[in-house]
């Protein structure tokens, strides 16, 4: 069996997953104008305090001199909020899977990209020839090269497999494991030989691996201190000074469509009133973050500001970890999420500008999501205690159910202090909490904190340090229906695997569903994986908010929509 793709993005080719064309039933709380009501307006936009202002106006003034300069000599720049530093944007230092993924492959690049609609089109690739479903026949486009005048070739798609083979990295090293054989048959022509049959590999392989150029990288042992950002991308990376922003220039020799702008500078503003007020007051032109629910109809209104809204695949959950007294008992686990009133999470954070989480955690409008594992049950105090009692859970005399053994339900849970949605997401679950019995203390901490005790060095195999934590998965986990990086076990496959969890039988059935490349068969086993999800609940997907992002479209108006991530992706930077 041979199926050919061959260049001509943006004209879709292959199996007919495009989300953007997905017709959902999800169980999604509408906002105000569905409705057909109006907010009450929520006056002016809160101020920051006084100490992050004054952090921040350190920051602006350091940002006003270097875009007023660089407007002098050159135009002005697109003006972008970001929301954290995200190291030298190599691919094995940036940080976050949004937008830190997509401000590094502006520089480095894949063999496929992903379109507006998520479907894989050729890139670095001219075309692909799939043979017996495991042998990957590539050629290269011609006339590509790296950013320092070298020729990109085979050889550089080849050593990028090895590198990420030997040099551990879970999002990349997991796909790379898939291979087993690179024969390189001229300098544009390289055949990939899987260990077995990947339904997803042009997905997950060839479109998220970042090509390395080997004259750069083979004398790099240590990769997390590279500090030299270098691809063949549309963009080049000219400046960076830590925690204040980025710049980043045309690469004016791209082999590809030509980048939509000469400069490219983003801003760390790590408070979300801060990034708005900026964006408000036209100091920034775009910001990453979606728009915050309360403030949409504000921004919808005004002259200068556009507002693109869709669904948003990008996940809030709620992680345990399961290896803890207490929380390594199903039955807690089960009731935990029994007492979340999800609604009023998505009523009163998102302002219904979101979807309810699923116990199967893939988003309803994916195609493989069960619609079984769709809604969380929900039960009354005198249900939980009966359940808890059944656990031998009793109340002690503070209220907090504590058994024989003297292991109390009473919890640390840590949440991000610059993200004000999720951490307001964690006081109402601990007010749930607390009232069925089980005491919750919120601790709010920075996100890179909190990242590092969940997820040290994104290495799972390093274990955790916490109880309870809000966290979030970006768009291409939902997309890709990948739930065995959530859950296998084995940390080299279960990259994502945050919570401890272990079933032999989610083993089986995700590597099962892996090498099944009949779509039916596929989404039969992974029906299967959320049945075992939604009764295990080693996480608790929370909500999915909408995607809901603000631009001024006087500097800027290309920004596309890519279906359930949003509008900052690499198709918007580039002229089309």
């Amino acid at each position: 069996m041979c199926r050919r793709s061959r260049s001509g993005y943006p004209t879709p080719r292959g199996v007919d997953t495009r989300i953007g064309r997905w017709v959902s039933s999800a169980t999604r709380v509408r906002g105000p104008r569905e409705r057909g009501a109006r907010w009450p307006d929520p006056g002016p936009m809160e101020e920051a305090p006084m100490h992050v202002l004054t952090r921040i106006a350190v920051a602006a003034l350091a940002w006003s001199l270097l875009a007023s300069a660089w407007a002098v000599n050159h135009g002005l720049p697109m003006r972008m909020a970001i929301t954290q530093d995200e190291g030298t944007l190599t691919p094995y230092t940036y940080q976050t899977g949004y937008p830190g993924y997509e401000l590094m492959t502006l520089i480095y690049e894949q063999l496929f990209l992903m379109d507006e609609d998520l479907v894989p089109q050729p890139w670095l690739a001219a075309s692909l020839d799939i043979h017996d479903d495991v042998h990957y026949r590539i050629e290269l486009r011609e006339g590509v090269m790296w950013q320092d005048g070298t020729p990109f070739t085979a050889d550089d798609v080849a050593f990028s497999i090895g590198y990420y083979q030997t040099h551990v990295l879970g999002r990349f090293t997991t796909s790379a494991n898939k291979v087993v054989d690179v024969e390189v048959a001229s300098d544009l022509e390289v055949t990939l030989t899987l260990a077995a049959p990947d339904a997803g590999f042009v997905q997950t392989g060839l479109a998220d691996l970042p090509m390395l150029p080997r004259h750069v990288w083979e004398g790099i042992d240590e990769p997390r201190n590279m500090t030299e950002a270098m691809g063949t991308g549309p963009y080049r990376l000219i400046e960076y000074q830590p925690e204040q922003f980025y710049r980043l220039a045309a690469n004016d020799e791209y082999w590809g469509p030509e980048p939509a702008f000469d400069t490219l500078i983003a801003a760390v503003i790590r408070d979300e009133t801060a990034t708005f007020q900026a964006l408000q007051a036209g100091e920034i032109d775009v910001a990453v973050r979606p728009v915050p629910a309360g403030t949409v109809e504000r921004f919808e209104a005004a002259r200068d500001i556009d507002v693109q809204q869709g669904a948003g695949f990008p996940s809030t959950i709620l992680i345990m970890d399961v290896t803890q007294p207490g929380l390594d008992d199903v039955r807690v686990r089960q009731v935990i999420a029994s007492s979340i009133d999800y609604v009023r999470l998505v009523d009163i954070l998102l302002l219904g500008y979101g979807t309810l989480g699923t116990p199967g955690f893939l988003h309803p409008a994916n195609p493989f999501a069960n619609p079984d594992t769709a809604e969380y049950e929900r039960i009354t105090p005198e249900q939980v205690a009966g359940r808890l009692g059944e656990a031998g859970y009793t109340r002690g005399g503070d209220g907090v159910f504590e058994n024989a053994d003297g292991v109390r339900l009473a919890f640390e849970f840590l949440a991000p202090a610059n993200n004000p949605t999720r951490l307001r997401a964690a006081e109402l679950i601990a007010l749930d909490l607390n009232a069925a019995g089980i005491r919750v203390t919120v601790r709010s901490i920075e996100n890179e904190a909190l990242v590092q005790r969940a997820w040290p060095d994104f290495d799972v195999s390093q274990g955790r340090d916490f109880e309870l934590s809000m966290f979030g998965w970006s768009a291409p986990v939902n997309a890709q229906a990948n739930l065995r990086g959530l859950l296998h076990s084995d940390t080299t496959k279960g990259t994502l695997n945050l919570s401890g969890y272990g079933d032999p039988e989610v083993d089986r059935l995700t590597d099962e569903a892996l090498v099944t490349t009949d779509p039916d068969a596929r989404r039969e086993l992974l029906y299967r994986v959320q049945e075992r999800l939604a009764d295990d609940l080693p996480l608790i997907t929370l909500f999915y908010q909408d995607g809901i992002y603000a631009y001024r479209p006087a500097a800027y108006d290309g920004w596309t929509y890519m279906a359930g991530q949003g509008i900052i992706h690499k198709g918007s930077f580039l002229r089309r």
